[in-house]
């Protein structure tokens, strides 16, 4: 029950912070494009093909957020984005297609800045594939 719980919970805040699906607007400086990958302690990270796996980000200026699909080996690449500071979690699809996304809090936030067009966001010491 606790478990269903918190789902809901997370659910709530993810769905307010995303604005309902809806492109959220941003007043502010961007940049145009960039990609980049995950990696779990400084190595690389492997998705199944298939799974739906994306890295949520919230830009701290705004509290607005965004999903950043990941590839398979755990690449990215992305549109615009504000320029500032970002908190991250990582969402997969639940075991089995029940209940909510599994996510794991991103340990250190990271920066976005202007120029720079290729990130590394480490998931840290305690994710587990």
């Amino acid at each position: 029950m606790r478990y269903i719980l918190s789902a809901a919970v997370v659910g709530a805040v993810l769905a307010w912070t995303a604005g309902c699906g809806h492109k959220p607007s941003f007043d502010g400086p961007t940049v145009d494009a960039f990609t980049g990958r995950v990696l779990a302690d400084g190595k690389p990270v492997a998705f199944p093909p298939g799974e739906e796996v994306q890295l949520r980000v919230i830009h701290q200026g705004s509290a607005k957020s965004w999903g950043i699909p990941l590839q398979p080996d755990g690449t990215f690449k992305i549109g615009w984005m504000p320029i500032g500071k970002y908190t991250a979690m990582l969402e997969r699809p639940p075991a089995g297609g029940r209940g909510g996304p599994k996510i794991y809090v991103v340990p250190d936030t990271f920066n976005i800045v202007d120029g720079k067009t290729d990130y590394t966001i480490d998931l840290g010491k305690g994710f587990k594939p």
